[in-house]
């Protein structure tokens, strides 16, 4: 019996340290491509696309996590790229939506839902780059999941 208790105390363990080192590569690579504008900190397209050429499906719950970092340029960085994530990422958007809890929160994915619903969406592989900006974009240290980003030079991420 403990040491069913032991495997379950190690396993829950390494699940927690896993998402804790996952939610630390994500930050990673926001702080790398967030954008600087009148001394002002905030996420860009550049940070948006670099967030989501190095996440899947099974980062949902990472980034559903972040949206609600104390953070905003977090927050608002994971709702962003839940948009571009399709299905999945609208009902995550919904879910943390129904969660909220303070106005900041609910106002900002309020947004992103508009936008995930919006059939006007440019997908990100079409967002006009010119080869120097496509450089400057630094995604996450490994590969990812997903093919090539078409459209994002030498970067991974989910067909669009």
């Amino acid at each position: 019996m403990r040491r069913a208790l032991a495997g379950l105390a190690l396993v829950l363990i390494c699940g927690a340290a896993g998402a804790a080192s996952r939610y630390d590569e994500l930050r990673h690579v926001i702080n790398r491509n967030t954008g600087y504008a009148h001394m002002t900190r905030g996420v860009n397209m550049y940070t948006i696309i670099a967030l989501r050429s190095c996440v899947s499906e099974a980062d949902i719950p990472v980034l559903t996590q972040m949206i609600f970092d104390r953070d905003h340029v977090l927050a608002l960085a994971a709702s962003g790229v839940l948009v571009y994530m399709g299905a999945p990422g609208r009902q995550a958007l919904a879910g943390a939506r129904a969660a909220a809890t303070d106005m900041t929160t609910k106002l900002m994915l309020d947004d992103s839902l508009r936008e995930a619903d919006d059939p006007s969406l440019r997908p990100l592989a079409d967002y006009p780059l010119t080869e120097r900006e496509r450089k400057s974009i630094r995604g996450c240290k490994t590969q990812g999941a997903w093919g090539p980003l078409r459209g994002v030079g030498g970067h991974l991420g989910a067909p669009m």
